[in-house]
């Protein structure tokens, strides 16, 4: 895909994140991979401290396996080496979106993994949700941490920090981050009247395997 048209992409994307309450001021940042000779991982990212509604496709940022920029004027995210160590651990993975909504981000502050309690957490993320141990953000202990509690599925809560979400394209991780946010608020809810109660784990298994075959994705 053209650069040109990823920039537009990954700007309709930020603008849809923050026009949907999912972050605010210029909190937050998304990514899309992009091909760049010599360099596997590198990606366009969200500039740092500017904010979304007067964002231009011409700030977002391009970087190198080593955040060099390589195209446009903003400066990268500050975030920038969280997203690099998801792409280089997860190849599948050529999307990503930070976001600091009000549900998920209290699990986080609380420490508490947003269990599978509803069938769409368990085939669109993988699973519960777990917390990444805390690190300061922005640094190479944070981009561990998140990539470790990720494992293979496609949300992790960053404690007193957000969410990040991963995809194959950036409209689905804005989606991603859209269901976690909402399945969050429905557990904080069920909690106060009871408790949650999570899916079985015969079920889950059986619910995710026929989502990857009739998706083509488990072949």
């Amino acid at each position: 895909m053209a650069l040109i048209t990823q920039r537009d992409e990954l700007l309709e994307a930020v603008k849809e994140m923050d026009r949907l309450g999912l972050v605010s001021g210029s909190s937050g940042n998304a990514s899309v991979r992009i091909d760049a000779p010599g360099s596997p991982n590198a990606f366009l990212i969200t500039p740092a401290g500017l904010p979304y509604p007067s964002m231009t496709s011409d700030q977002l940022v391009a970087v190198d396996n080593d955040l060099n920029p390589i195209d446009g004027d903003g400066v990268p995210s500050s975030e920038s080496l969280l997203h690099l160590a998801i792409y280089t651990a997860r190849p599948d993975v050529n999307a990503i979106m930070h976001t600091h909504s009000l549900h998920a981000t209290a699990l986080g502050v609380a420490g508490r993994p947003l269990p599978a309690i509803v069938d769409e957490l368990v085939v669109y993320v993988g699973g519960a949700v777990q917390v990444a141990k805390y690190g300061f953000p922005g640094t190479e202990a944070l981009a561990q941490a998140g990539v470790d509690a990720l494992g293979d599925r496609r949300a992790v809560l960053i404690p007193h920090h957000g969410m990040f979400a991963v995809a194959d394209t950036v409209s689905e991780a804005l989606r991603v981050c859209a269901l976690v946010e909402r399945v969050a608020q429905v557990f904080i809810n069920a909690e106060a009247i009871g408790g949650a109660k999570e899916v079985a784990e015969g079920s889950f298994k059986a619910e995710r395997r026929m989502y990857l075959e009739r998706s083509g994705l488990g072949h």
